[in-house]
C-alpha cells in the first residue's frame, strides 16, 4: 500500500503495463466522462475530480483491501491486459508513483472516489486497488 498525490492535469492519471506504456487515451466522449474513465486495452484513465492533484491510496496483489470511514461517490472496475506482468500507477504525464508484480498478463483495477463535493478544499481523495484477473 503506498499514499501519495499525483499530477491529475486534465482530470486524469493512470494505470497501465509498466513495459508497454501506452499513449494515453485522448478522446473522452460524454458517457467517459460520466463513467469516470476511459479504458483501452493497455491502459486505464482514471478521473478524479480535482485536475490539480489527486490523493491516492493505491494497494497491490499482496494488499488488503482498504475500508473508509467516507462514502463512496463513485467507483469504476474495469480490466487492462498487461503483457509485461507489472502494473505502474502514473500521474499525468508519464510520473510513476507506484508499481506492482501481478503475476498475470491482466488485472483488475477498482477505483472509488471520495468527498468529491470538497474538491476545492482539497480533501478529495481516491483509493486503486490492483489485482490480477486470475487470482
Amino acid at each position: 500500500m503506498k499514499t501519495f498525490v499525483a499530477d491529475s492535469n486534465y482530470h486524469q492519471f493512470y494505470v497501465a503495463d509498466r513495459i508497454a506504456e501506452p499513449d494515453a487515451p485522448v478522446e473522452w466522449t460524454e458517457d467517459d466522462v460520466a463513467a469516470h474513465h476511459v479504458t483501452l486495452s493497455n491502459i486505464s484513465a482514471l478521473s478524479p475530480e480535482s485536475d490539480i492533484d489527486a490523493r491516492i491510496t493505491s494497494c497491490g496483489p499482496n494488499d488488503e483491501p482498504m475500508e473508509f470511514p467516507d462514502p463512496i461517490d463513485y467507483e469504476v472496475r474495469v480490466t487492462i491486459e498487461c503483457p509485461s506482468r507489472s502494473v505502474g500507477i502514473y500521474g499525468w504525464p508519464w510520473e510513476l508513483e507506484d508499481e506492482y508484480e501481478i503475476g498475470t498478463t491482466s488485472c483488475d483495477i477498482l477505483f472509488r472516489a471520495f468527498l468529491t463535493a470538497f474538491k476545492d478544499e482539497e480533501k478529495d481523495y481516491y483509493y486503486v486497488h490492483v489485482t490480477p484477473k486470475d487470482g
